[in-house]
């Protein structure tokens, strides 16, 4: 008698990246991990002078009297980054998050395992990032309203697409990861949230925050 054992779909394809990454690109994701370790403890230097620095860009900024409430964090299309936070890469720190139109939700993608809700890919979550330490509240300099609406509608739009293992293949829009997916969505808004950070090909959530097209509002105490 002939049996036949099937696998989950979603089980095979988790099995397949994984073994696709150490095998084939993992010593690529280590050399590049390392450079984003860098940048990251760059970034913690200088805070205090970011901040500041914010501070100035803050005060023309179309949301500069925008209200929030005590646990959500910033409104939509508003960039959040935690430079501790897991999202399952092998070729960064950190994680990334987009505010959607309702302030109460974020988009972001997680590789399962990684996950909140324990789905892999692109989901809402709560934003419940002002309760997180750390967390960064960041926004591209001279946005307009209707480009922040933009940016997190097109997210919302990406809902339920997979997780993206290949960190080097940042322009495919079938698959994301965390930080491919808001700079994605503010591409798509007209500003690239990547310029005048470190030249490579992935885009890691420290890229978000390096770019000088951004600038932080604030830091989760």
């Amino acid at each position: 008698m002939l049996v036949i054992f099937f696998c989950p779909i979603t089980s095979f394809a988790e099995d397949y990246h994984s073994r696709y990454i150490q095998q084939e690109k993992l010593n690529d994701y280590k050399e590049l991990y390392k450079e984003d370790e860098i940048a990251i403890n760059e970034i913690n230097k200088n805070l205090p002078k970011l901040l500041e620095e914010g501070k100035k860009f803050a005060q023309t900024d179309v949301k500069q009297n925008v209200l929030y409430s005590s646990n959500t964090l910033g409104s939509c299309g508003d960039i959040i980054v935690n430079l501790v936070i897991d999202s399952g890469s092998v070729g960064f720190a950190g994680h990334a998050a987009i505010v959607s139109n309702d302030y109460s939700k974020t988009v972001e993608s997680y590789a399962k395992n990684w996950s909140p809700k324990k789905i892999d890919g692109v989901q809402y979550y709560t934003n419940n990032w002002n309760l997180k330490k750390g967390t960064l509240l960041v926004r591209p300099v001279g946005a307009s309203m209707s480009q922040y609406k933009k940016a997190a509608s097109y997210a919302a739009s990406q809902v339920g697409k997979p997780y993206n293992w290949d960190f080097l293949n940042k322009t495919t829009t079938q698959k994301y990861y965390c930080s491919q997916l808001v700079w994605r969505a503010w591409l798509n808004a007209g500003i690239n949230c990547e310029t005048g950070s470190i030249p490579n090909g992935i885009i890691a959530p420290a890229d978000l925050v390096n770019s000088s097209n951004t600038y932080i509002v604030k830091k989760v105490q």
